[in-house]
């Protein structure tokens, strides 16, 4: 349960409403939240190995498809419920205004928002600062629920000011419509497509995204509709089918490119994990469940003798393909903003980072149960 937050009292490490403002709008009128060069003390997320340098750190920006907006290459996804997040407070406002604030610190310009609890924790982060919102880009996403196209234009244009109200923001950059698995048919995505074209005239988003877990389908889609400006599609060591025929036909025709889910779920961090999946259905309660009966994890046993962690391997493997325009991982703490954004500007993937990456690729397969094998189909044959 999480720890209660007493409002006059703040609890240790938290970062308050007041600090936070004064902190970001120093930035904005000073030294500049995105500054080219800036000085980055090394953290790791699962404990120091031995190495806490001093590096000069640049972040690196990519340009999204013919959105024209350039991106840093790593932003803030969504879902801040990983395993521990109770034990992490990730969901606590202080905390999420903690990782904002970290995020902008070393230059992440992309926010991605996928849960209402997420608009209204950014939303609340924001309202007091104005002036950042022409600095960064904003990206609100509606479910496809509907049975019908009728039914899924009508959820679009009721959800976009249901979300734009916990935003509490006027429009965003980006409208994602995101698609279960090969169980959206075409008219769906063109009732969705009817509604963005409305939605945008409003002036409440001016770009359209479309997330897809099947990349055959989504190739399909993007062949066939060009009101598409960016696709969301799961990529990593273990699951990069996409990279065979996906990505490079959508940067032929100068679509942006995000990629979701670099740390397959979090299962990358902890291989009691996938164990775990055998005793539940749903992602829900795999994590509750390993988050009860794990006793601690053991990233370090696949990195060992090495300064990298699990995560940053896998995101240097993610930007060494140029194709892709930016990577978002759900970040609950600024530890894990610090891991991650230290990769950023290099896309160094080599012999040592691949050999910590195959290293869990075997464990991976070999222990994926019955009802994850669909997950094998994003990776190559």
């Amino acid at each position: 349960m999480p720890i209660k937050k007493d409002e006059n009292k703040p609890t240790k490490g938290e970062l308050s409403r007041r600090d936070f403002l004064k902190d970001i709008s120093f930035g904005v009128a000073g030294v500049s939240i995105f500054a080219n060069q800036m000085s980055y003390a090394g953290l790791h997320m699962f404990g120091d190995k031995g190495h806490s340098e001093e590096k000069e750190f640049k972040m690196a920006y990519r340009r999204l498809g013919r959105t024209g907006l350039m991106v840093s290459e790593i932003g803030l996804g969504g879902h801040y419920d990983g395993p521990n997040w109770r034990e992490k407070q990730s969901k606590e406002q202080w905390q999420r205004e903690a990782v904002f604030k970290e995020c902008l610190r070393w230059g992440i310009n992309y926010f991605d928002t996928n849960a209402e609890y997420e608009r209204k924790s950014f939303g609340l982060a924001l309202k007091s600062t104005p002036e950042l919102r022409d600095k960064i880009f904003i990206v609100t996403d509606i479910n496809d629920r509907k049975e019908t196209d009728q039914d899924t234009y009508d959820f679009l244009m009721q959800k976009i000011d249901e979300q734009l109200n916990n935003l509490q923001l006027p429009y965003v950059e980006v409208l994602r419509f995101t698609t279960v698995i090969k169980r959206t048919p075409p008219e769906r995505l063109e009732a969705a497509i009817k509604a963005f074209k409305q939605i945008k005239k409003a002036g409440k988003a001016k770009f359209l995204a479309v997330a897809q877990h099947d990349p055959a389908l989504l190739l399909e889609w993007i062949n066939k509709y060009d009101e598409i400006d960016i696709i969301y599609m799961p990529y990593n060591y273990f699951a990069s089918k996409a990279e065979e025929e996906l990505f490079p036909a959508a940067k032929k025709k100068d679509i942006g490119i995000v990629v979701i889910k670099p740390f397959n779920k979090g299962t990358i961090f902890d291989p009691k994990l996938l164990e775990t999946m055998k005793f539940g259905s749903g992602s829900r309660s795999v994590i509750e469940r390993a988050e009860r009966e794990k006793n601690e994890r053991t990233p370090d046993d696949l990195t060992k003798g090495t300064d990298l962690t699990l995560a940053q391997a896998s995101l240097r493997y993610i930007l060494s393909n140029e194709n892709i325009s930016i990577v978002i991982p759900g970040m609950e703490t600024i530890d894990e903003v610090r891991e991650n954004i230290s990769v950023a500007g290099s896309n160094k993937f080599g012999r040592l980072e691949q050999k910590i990456l195959e290293k869990y690729s075997d464990h991976f397969h070999e222990v994926l149960p019955e009802n994850y094998q669909w997950l094998k189909c994003w990776r190559h044959a």
